[in-house]
Formats: C-alpha cells, sequence, structure tokens
C-alpha cells in the first residue's frame, strides 16, 4: 500500500482497495497497521497519502500566529508528504491562505507541491538570511549557502530557529515559545538614547557575520534592534553606510537618507510608509526603519510579499506594479484604493530612479480574508544611483519613465510626490553637494515631463 502511495497519492479508500485487491475492512486493518498512511478529510472526501518524517522533527507541525497584542492561537496543521509536497489543514476558516487550485485542487484541498506561499517570506534571505543561514546550517545538516537550501531545510530552521521572521506566522511549539520568551522578557531591548553608542557595534558585528536579528530580506547590510520608550517597544530594522568618507561611503549614505526622505513624502501625502529616522555615529550613517509587522507590545501583523504571491498565483517573476495593481484587484487580492496605491506607489519607484523594485518590495497585510491592505512601502530610494559592485561611483543619468495613456492619472500624481522628494533632496544640507546636483538635474527633467503631460 505504501508502495502505491509512492506513486499516485491521494487516493480514496475505493481507490486503494481496487487496486490492492483487496476488501474495504482489510484495507481498514493495513492502515491502521502503518505509522506512515494519513488519512485526510471526512466521509467522501476522505483522501489517503503518504506522510514524509523531515530528519528526526517528525512530520506533523502545528502552525501558530501571534497577534498585534502578543497572543498566539493555533491556525492548523502542516505536514509533510511524500514526493516534496506539503498539506495544511486549518484550525478555522481562512480563505486567503486556501485559494485557487489549493483551496480546490483536483484530489485534495490544502495541497501545495511545495511549502505553502504563505510561508514563502519567512525563508532565510537576503544579507541577514545568508547570516542565518552560516549561522544554523550544521546544526540542521543543510548546505552554507543559502541558495542550495531545499523545502526540508527552510522546515527545520523554522522549527528550532523561526521564532522572529517577517509577519504573525511561527511553525512548530519550539519555535513558538522562544518568540514568546523573548516578548516575555526582552533583553536586547536598548533604551533609544544609546543608540548611538550601540548601533555602531552592532553594524561590526553583523558585518563579521554575526547574527543580529532574524533573517529579514534585502541585500543592504542591516541588523534588527529593539528600542525601548516612554511608549512602549519599537521593533526596528537598521540599514548603515560604510565608515568614513569614501566615495561609496558617502553615496550610500546620501542613498540612506533619501530613503528616509521617500517615506516622509510617500506619507505626507497620505501614503503609508515605513518611519524612518537617521542616526550618525562612529563615521556610520543609520537609517532605522519601524517594523510595520510589529507592534509597541512585541505583537505582530502579518505579511506576504507580492513574490511570494506571484509564484503562487500567477508566475509572472517580475512586473511592473502598475501592471500587477489591476490584476490583483480582479482576482479579489486587493480593493480598488489598494490597487490605486500599488500603481501610484510603483510609478512613484519609477520616477524617483528606483530600479530595484522587484516583486520582493512590496507587500500585503495578510489576514484570514481577502480583500488585503496593501502594506506601508518601504526600500524605496534611487538604487539607479548606487556605487557599482567595485566600490567606484558611476556617472549615470537620469532618464524620465512616461507612462502609457491608461496609467496616464496615476502616473501624475505620482509625479506630484516624485518632484517633492527630488526638491527635498536637493535642499538638504546633510546630502553631498554631487548628489544634490543630481537632485536638481531630476527635479527639472521631471518638471518638463510633468508640464508635457497636462
Amino acid at each position: 500500500m505504501e508502495d502505491l502511495l509512492r506513486l499516485r497519492s491521494p487516493q480514496t479508500a475505493a481507490e486503494l482497495a481496487g487496486a490492492l485487491g483487496i476488501s474495504q475492512p482489510t484495507l481498514s486493518r493495513l492502515i491502521a497497521s502503518s505509522d506512515r498512511v494519513v488519512r485526510i478529510g471526512n466521509a467522501r472526501a476522505a483522501r489517503y497519502v503518504l506522510s514524509r518524517e523531515i530528519a528526526r522533527a517528525g512530520h506533523l507541525w502545528p502552525l501558530y500566529r501571534i497577534d498585534a497584542y502578543g497572543q498566539a492561537e493555533t491556525l492548523g496543521e502542516l505536514r509533510a508528504l511524500h514526493g516534496d509536497e506539503f498539506h495544511f489543514q486549518p484550525a478555522q476558516a481562512l480563505p486567503a491562505f486556501l485559494r485557487g487550485d489549493f483551496a480546490n485542487g483536483q484530489f485534495l484541498n490544502g495541497l501545495f507541491p511545495g511549502l505553502p506561499w504563505f510561508l514563502d517570506d519567512q525563508r532565510p534571505q537576503g544579507f541577514l538570511g545568508r547570516t542565518f543561514a552560516r549561522r544554523v546550517a550544521a546544526d540542521i545538516g543543510a548546505s552554507g549557502d543559502l541558495t542550495r537550501w531545499r523545502s526540508d531545510d527552510v522546515v527545520l530552521a523554522l522549527l528550532r530557529y523561526g521564532d522572529d521572521q517577517p509577519g504573525d506566522l511561527v511553525l512548530g511549539e519550539s519555535a513558538l515559545q522562544n518568540a514568546l520568551q523573548k516578548a516575555l522578557a526582552p533583553e536586547d531591548a536598548m533604551p533609544v538614547n544609546e543608540r548611538e553608542a550601540r548601533y555602531p557595534p552592532l553594524a561590526e558585528a553583523v558585518l563579521r557575520g554575526e547574527n543580529i536579528g532574524s533573517s529579514a530580506g534585502g541585500e543592504q547590510p542591516k541588523f534588527l534592534a529593539t528600542l525601548r520608550g516612554d511608549d512602549g517597544f519599537q521593533p526596528v530594522i537598521v540599514k548603515f553606510s560604510e565608515r568614513g568618507e569614501t566615495p561609496a561611503a558617502r553615496r550610500w549614505a546620501d542613498l540612506l537618507r533619501c530613503e528616509q526622505i521617500a517615506g516622509a513624502v510617500l506619507r505626507a501625502h497620505g501614503q503609508p510608509a515605513a518611519l524612518g529616522e537617521i542616526v550618525e555615529a562612529d563615521g556610520r550613517t543609520f537609517l532605522q526603519s519601524t517594523r510595520f509587522d510589529r507592534t509597541s507590545v512585541l505583537g505582530r501583523r502579518g505579511f506576504v510579499s507580492l513574490a511570494a504571491l506571484d509564484a503562487a498565483f500567477y508566475g509572472h517573476g517580475r512586473i511592473d506594479w502598475w501592471r500587477f495593481a489591476p490584476q490583483l484587484q480582479r482576482d479579489g487580492w486587493i480593493d480598488t484604493e489598494n490597487a490605486q496605491r500599488l500603481r501610484v506607489l510603483g510609478w512613484f519607484g519609477a520616477l524617483i530612479a528606483n530600479n530595484d523594485m522587484h516583486l520582493g518590495n512590496a507587500a500585503l497585510a495578510l489576514t484570514d480574508d481577502r480583500p488585503l491592505a496593501l502594506a506601508p512601502a518601504y526600500d524605496m530610494l534611487p538604487m539607479h544611483f548606487r556605487p557599482a559592485a567595485s566600490g567606484e561611483i558611476v556617472p549615470r543619468e537620469y532618464a524620465v519613465t512616461l507612462p502609457t495613456p491608461e496609467f496616464r492619472e496615476n502616473w501624475r500624481v505620482a509625479a506630484t510626490l516624485a518632484l517633492a522628494f527630488w526638491r527635498q533632496v536637493a535642499d538638504n544640507p546633510a546630502i553631498s553637494e554631487a548628489f544634490r546636483r543630481i537632485a536638481e538635474g531630476a527635479s527639472a527633467s521631471l518638471g518638463h515631463a510633468v508640464a508635457r503631460q497636462r
């Protein structure tokens, strides 16, 4: 029977009995004697599958959510199946989690060909993810090279060390216990007035490869921290420049200030964006961004990147945000207002020369049901002007991205915001003279384009 399920799974009891040439009572005894054959579903909807143990961690684990107040609830159970598949059995109705083929699959609801899409953003990734992988690889028997990790490696990492991943989901009892204990007694929380003294050694530590925080994505050097203030806690992501006054260090300092300005401009015009603050210390510029997937009482909020959503349901790989927005609205993922926000945000990024607008740099707030709200904007800066990999500052021209007719109105809204951005950059005395000249040129070019689009 197990050999049969290895070849074809899942199957009904009638299909199994017929293929084996045995009666239903005999089949029931065979199933009862096996610790690997699992029944999923009830009555006529019941199907039989073959479970798969991952290392010595078993094959079935609870999936939890930590809410905005720091309270945990059980969302369901995740089971590893033969053939690298997974099955998620929700403990309650979760329409946003089980959509399309995953809710109305040919064989079984909740069946996934790999790790479920709503856990995809919990995979270690980016700068901190690589550090995380090097730290835990030996313990879980995985490669130190994150690009070679399989779904089983990710599951083991989440079970043992996944207590502070992006969003509000936690896999397994051990990770949940660690998360709750850390929230109960946040030993690493630092007073706000100690940032200038404590941020530099944290930067040095993360550059040495030590794990400072969890595996938040992105390639810019960064660490995670929790600040303690009069109003509670403030979990933050902190990016930082090189130390000193080299051209590359100066340019990254300019870009971090640009990211802080971009967020402020968006918020001033009613567009939610991560709250950023610049801290100068020990020859470095630090950009401290408040985590919008955490709360002041160390609770959590849901998060799913557009990259995870795209991989599960669309398969674009890369697409302009303003083109993706109507598709997400059509399919019920976001409403009209959030589709409008995503279109404007996409054009804003294009007009401030952000050429790193992949789908991992935009996200939705994952909740039980749809439509989902667009998460605050993050990682929004003019990456077109970043230093080359060699550290050299290569001269690059600013070019205005122009809209096709159907996007002209969204473009005009975004252009107003982008003009405000470039003008603030040009007027900021903390930004280098060289980059202020770039901002002045961009402002002039964009202003000319706006006049022609009226």
